[in-house]
């Protein structure tokens, strides 16, 4: 287990946001926008949009400053990022289908299985959210990327649970003032991850200034 601060990676993620804001908040803005089209405009996000905001937020962190090209640039990692997300969120989505045709209009069913949707959501995100990480830094393909983070996740859980309470502590002041604040924090939380896993895995980020 590594020594980590997550007070400290939060105050580099402000840093780098504030150098890379325009792209950040470009790319959530404009996922934003797009997922208002009807029928495809969610698909364009899922596909393309949050995976190239994930790997933004990477290079952010490996270099300190990225691009859009360099976002876009590198399809077949996006497609990866794209794929591992689908099979976190495939547990999710059969719980919903089955619950769906085995108890249809059961009030008490649905309640219960919205709920342990939830918690395996969170679950899955808490130990899969290195994935995407070990994929773009070459260190695993999809499949094992997620034991990677699992076992990261696993072997660092007090820092990882910690880092992740704190971010919906953020998340819940945004909305408190207006939602305005989620546009800061959101795209920060792009950079903050990255910057945890180089943290935890020892790998080099860039240099706080």
């Amino acid at each position: 287990m590594r020594e980590v601060s997550i007070q400290q990676l939060w105050n580099r993620a402000w840093d780098l946001f504030k150098v890379n804001w325009l792209l950040l908040l470009g790319l959530v803005v404009l996922s934003i926008i797009v997922s208002l089209i009807p029928y495809i405009g969610a698909l364009i996000v899922v596909i393309l949009l949050f995976p190239a905001l994930v790997q933004a937020g990477y290079l952010v962190a490996r270099q300190g400053q990225s691009s859009f090209e360099e976002a876009f640039r590198d399809l077949s990692s996006l497609l990866k990022i794209f794929v591992y997300e689908l099979i976190l969120e495939l547990i999710p989505g059969i719980l919903i289908g089955v619950g769906s045709i085995l108890w249809p209009g059961s009030h008490w069913a649905g309640s219960i299985l919205i709920v342990a949707d939830l918690i395996i959501l969170f679950i899955l995100n808490l130990f899969g959210w290195a994935g995407p990480y070990a994929i773009l830094s070459g260190r695993a393909g999809i499949f094992s990327a997620i034991g990677q983070s699992f076992s990261l996740t696993a072997q660092n859980f007090g820092t990882v649970f910690l880092a992740f309470l704190l971010y919906i502590s953020l998340a819940i002041l945004g909305l408190l003032l207006c939602g305005v604040g989620l546009l800061v924090v959101g795209p920060m939380w792009y950079v903050f991850r990255p910057l945890l896993y180089l943290a935890l895995t020892g790998e080099e980020g860039v240099s706080h200034s």
